[in-house]
């Protein structure tokens, strides 16, 4: 996170949707869920390949399943 940025003021993650990013597109990891963000990926969620193994649709897929098997409250 960049100093001075506060979370309320960083954008959400498109995989897992925590805020973290400080601007969409610039190839920024996500600090929850590792998912780089990928302006290709994001155009299209069906895209595997670029900046990501998984598709940014199996990603939030992998991401909830993760979730509902360890919930985190």
């Amino acid at each position: 996170m960049s100093a001075g940025k506060s979370q309320d003021s960083r954008l959400p993650c498109p995989c897992c949707g925590a805020r973290t990013l400080d601007q969409f597109g610039l190839y920024e990891i996500c600090e929850v869920c590792h998912w780089e963000d990928d302006p290709s990926q994001f155009a299209d969620p069906t895209l595997a390949g670029g900046a990501n193994h998984l598709s940014l649709n199996e990603a939030q897929e992998a991401w909830l399943a993760l979730q509902r098997k360890h919930p985190t409250s």
